[in-house]
C-alpha cells in the first residue's frame, strides 16, 4: 500500500496483476471513504483488511466508483457492496454489464486470442451488482470531497475517468496505463480503438497534477503534461 497524496491510498501491491488484478484506490475525505474499483472476484476481504490497516473501518465506505465494467475492476464489487452498504457509481453505458443484464465482454481481437481466453473468462465472471448512481459526462458529485466524471469511451462504452478536484488528481481507469512510462491499455480488451484514442486526446485537454492508473504506478508530478506528450504521439 502507498499514500499517493494525503487522503488517497493505493491499496494494491507493487505487482498489481498478481495481487488484486487491478489497482484499487481509497479516498478518505470528510469522515467518509470512497473506493475506486474493486479488483478481481474474491478480493473483498483483502481490500477491507487493508482499509482497516490504514486505521479506517469498513462502515465508513459510502461509495464505490467503477471506472469500467471489466472483471479485474468489478470482480469484488458485489461482495464489497454487501459488506459495506456502499452505493455504486458507474457510467450508464456500462451499468447493464455491471448489473448482469448484458454478458461481460471478452477479448475483442484477434479471434485466436479470444478462443484461448474463453475458458479463463468463465472463471473471471463478476457477480452482478446494482449500480445506484448512473452517471454521464461532466457530471459533478459531492463524493470524496467533490468529483467530476469524465466519460472516456473506447476501452469500454462506459469507461470513465474521475477528477478529484480538491487534490487535482485524475483516476484514469484503463484509458491509459503506466509501466516505465505511459502506454495504451490492452488493445485486445479494447472495444473501440479509434474511440479510445479520441478519449485520450480529450483527457489531454484537462489540467491535473497527479494521475492514478488502473494498472501501474501513479504519476505524482506533471501528470497532465506527460499525458499531453503521450497523446501527441498518437494518431487520432
Amino acid at each position: 500500500m502507498m499514500e499517493v497524496v494525503p487522503g488517497v491510498y493505493k491499496l494494491s501491491g507493487p505487482w498489481d496483476q498478481a495481487d488484486l488484478g487491478a489497482n484499487v484506490y481509497l479516498v478518505a475525505e470528510g469522515g467518509e471513504l470512497t473506493l475506486i474499483d474493486s479488483g478481481y472476484a474474491g478480493k473483498a476481504v483483502r481490500i477491507l483488511k487493508r482499509v482497516h490497516n490504514l486505521g479506517f473501518t469498513a462502515h465508513r465506505i459510502t461509495h464505490i466508483i467503477v471506472t469500467h465494467n471489466h472483471p479485474d475492476h468489478v470482480g469484488s464489487l458485489a461482495a464489497l457492496k454487501k459488506m459495506t452498504g456502499a452505493k455504486v457509481i458507474a457510467h450508464q453505458a456500462d451499468a447493464p454489464y455491471i448489473e448482469g443484464r448484458l454478458p461481460q465482454p471478452g477479448p475483442f481481437r484477434p479471434a485466436l486470442y479470444k478462443a484461448l481466453w474463453h475458458p479463463l473468462l468463465k472463471l473471471l465472471q463478476a457477480e452482478p451488482a446494482t449500480v445506484d448512481i448512473a452517471v454521464s459526462d461532466n457530471e459533478e458529485l459531492p463524493v470524496a470531497g467533490g468529483i467530476r466524471v469524465i466519460h472516456t469511451p473506447g476501452h469500454t462504452p462506459g469507461s470513465i475517468c474521475i477528477y478529484l478536484k480538491q487534490k487535482r488528481l485524475m483516476f484514469t481507469g484503463d484509458l491509459i496505463a503506466r509501466r516505465l512510462d505511459i502506454k495504451l491499455p490492452s488493445l485486445a480488451f479494447t472495444a473501440d480503438i479509434p474511440q479510445l484514442l479520441k478519449s485520450i486526446h480529450k483527457l489531454a485537454g484537462i489540467e491535473f497534477d497527479v494521475a492514478c492508473f488502473g494498472h501501474g504506478w501513479p504519476l505524482k508530478h506533471d501528470a497532465s503534461r506527460k499525458v499531453k506528450e503521450f497523446a501527441g504521439k498518437l494518431r487520432n
